[in-house]
Formats: C-alpha cells, sequence, structure tokens
C-alpha cells in the first residue's frame, strides 16, 4: 500500500522518523508508517489514508504538536472582594474566562485543492482549567460594553479545557472545493478537566443600618466546556480524520451554590467532549 499523504506530511512536519516520546512510558513512534506504541501496536497507515491524493504531492500544509510530560493548566479566581456599596463602592459587573489548550493549530486557505497533514497529542499530561467566584458583594448595575453601548452588569464565568484543537478556515468565507485533510489527535494518560464554580456571594446585599434598596434580580452566568479532540473544517473537505483518547478522563463540572440576595435567574451550562469532528458550510451569502 502507497503511504498516505499525511504520513509524508507528518515526517516532514516532525522530522523525527521512529522516533520514541520517552523509555519511561508506552513508545509513541511517528515516522513514515505512522505507527503509535502504546501497549500494543497501533497501525495508524490505514486509517489516515487520505484517498485520491498521490504520494508524489507534499502537504501545503504541515502541522506537528506534541507535548509530553508537560501538562497544562489555567486558573482564574475573584475571590473575598467585599465593598461596602456605599457611595458607589460596589462591584458593578464582573466577567471571568479561564481557558486552558493542550494543543491549538488554526488555518485560513484562499485556494482549492489545499492539503494538510495535522498530528496533535498529549502524552503523561492534558488540559486543566479552573475558575472561581466566591465570597464577594456584588451590585450590579447598568454598565458600558466595548461597543459603548448601555447594558446591564452581570456575573459571568466561562471556563474551558480542550486536550487538541484544529480549525480550518476559508479567507472570508468563500465557499473553497477539494480541501483535503489527514488529521491525528490523540490524549494518553491526558484527562482534560474543566470545573467552574460561583459560590457564597452577596447580590445586592445591603450593609448594615442602611436602608434596603431592591435591585432587579440578575443572572449569573456560567458556562464550563471539557473537550478531548475537536476539529472543525469548511464544507468541501475530504480524507481522514482520527481522534483518540486512551485513559484520559473528559470532565466538565460546574456549581452555583450558596449565594444570597437577588439572584436570578440562573444559567448553567455543562459541556464533557471526548473526540467532536465538526464540517460546516462558510456562513458568507
Amino acid at each position: 500500500m502507497k503511504k498516505s499523504i499525511l504520513a509524508v506530511s507528518v515526517s516532514l512536519a516532525c522530522a523525527f522518523a521512529a522516533t520514541t516520546a520517552s523509555a519511561d512510558y508506552p513508545e509513541v513512534i511517528i515516522d513514515s508508517e505512522v505507527l503509535l506504541n502504546y501497549d500494543k501496536d497501533i497501525d495508524m497507515s490505514d486509517a489516515i489514508n487520505i484517498p485520491t491524493v498521490e504520494i508524489d504531492q507534499d502537504a501545503d500544509v504541515s502541522i506537528n504538536q506534541f507535548n509530553h510530560d508537560s501538562p497544562v493548566s489555567a486558573n482564574g479566581s475573584v475571590v473575598n472582594n467585599r465593598p461596602t456599596g456605599v457611595n458607589g463602592q460596589a462591584i458593578t459587573d464582573l466577567k471571568v474566562n479561564v481557558t486552558a489548550v493542550g494543543n491549538n493549530a488554526s488555518v485560513d486557505i484562499d485556494t482549492d485543492n489545499a492539503v494538510i497533514g495535522a498530528v496533535q497529542g498529549n502524552q503523561n499530561g492534558g488540559a486543566t482549567a479552573t475558575g472561581n467566584i466566591s465570597g464577594n458583594r456584588v451590585d450590579l448595575d447598568r454598565v458600558k460594553n466595548a461597543d459603548g453601548v448601555e447594558v446591564d452588569g452581570i456575573v459571568e464565568l466561562n471556563v474551558t479545557a480542550v486536550g487538541n484543537n484544529l480549525a480550518v478556515n476559508s479567507v472570508d468565507d468563500e465557499r473553497l472545493d477539494g480541501t483535503t485533510i489527514g488529521s491525528m489527535q490523540f490524549n494518553y494518560d491526558s484527562p482534560v478537566r474543566a470545573s467552574g464554580s460561583i459560590t457564597g456571594n452577596g447580590f445586592g446585599v445591603d450593609p448594615a443600618g442602611t436602608s434596603v434598596v431592591v435591585p432587579r434580580g440578575r443572572d449569573p452566568k456560567l458556562t464550563v466546556t471539557a473537550v478531548g479532540n475537536n476539529l472543525s473544517t469548511i464544507l468541501g473537505t475530504s480524507g481522514s480524520m482520527t481522534q483518540i483518547n486512551r485513559n484520559s478522563e473528559v470532565r466538565a463540572s460546574g456549581l452555583i451554590a450558596r449565594n444570597t440576595g437577588f439572584v436570578g435567574p440562573v444559567s448553567l451550562d455543562v459541556t464533557a467532549v471526548g473526540n467532536n469532528i465538526s464540517i460546516k458550510a462558510p456562513t458568507a451569502d
């Protein structure tokens, strides 16, 4: 069987023919045959063979990203901030974004028949994102957004952890034909975990000795997402896309609890995805 175009592109991009990740762990061998050895040989050459593509063409884009013994973590916390609430001393808007990504590649293409070969992997690492908003006194008010428009203030926490992500887009959302992708994304002993909490906050709680002013209820928003492997590309793409998680938990958890005062409605979205592939048409008319 002919070697696949991905095998060639990987060999060119990695330049570690028959190189092992570490002698201390089961071997990961990336060579012209694209073998992954993890307790036993896993021959990926059939799985990533790209139909109709001949070996005499090199990939236009070659990507190799690999983390070994290299966990990626992000932590964001807003805790125990308690302004008096007197004379405008208040937290009127609170937004926190926490993101941890093991490997990320974004490719913009502007011609037909582009060929992309990509390998992204994590071994004995993983991605962990943690966000926490707790113990704060919050008096939400009208605030101006980035466009200068007055909107309601909000308590919002977004926590995202991703093991591997590959996004292929067309420039200016043009319709392109003949895009070919050979992609392999894997997590070995590399859990992907995201957790977020909004707890123990006082919303519009007036300090002792002051008249109680009832504010309008505002909605704390918590979004927690954990994804092991994700690939998105444009319509008209052909090829082979392999995604593997081995001994790599994908976990998302969210908690909104023990908040007092004028709270609600509450929005909580928690998502955990092992592998995801999305192929979409351009959004332009």
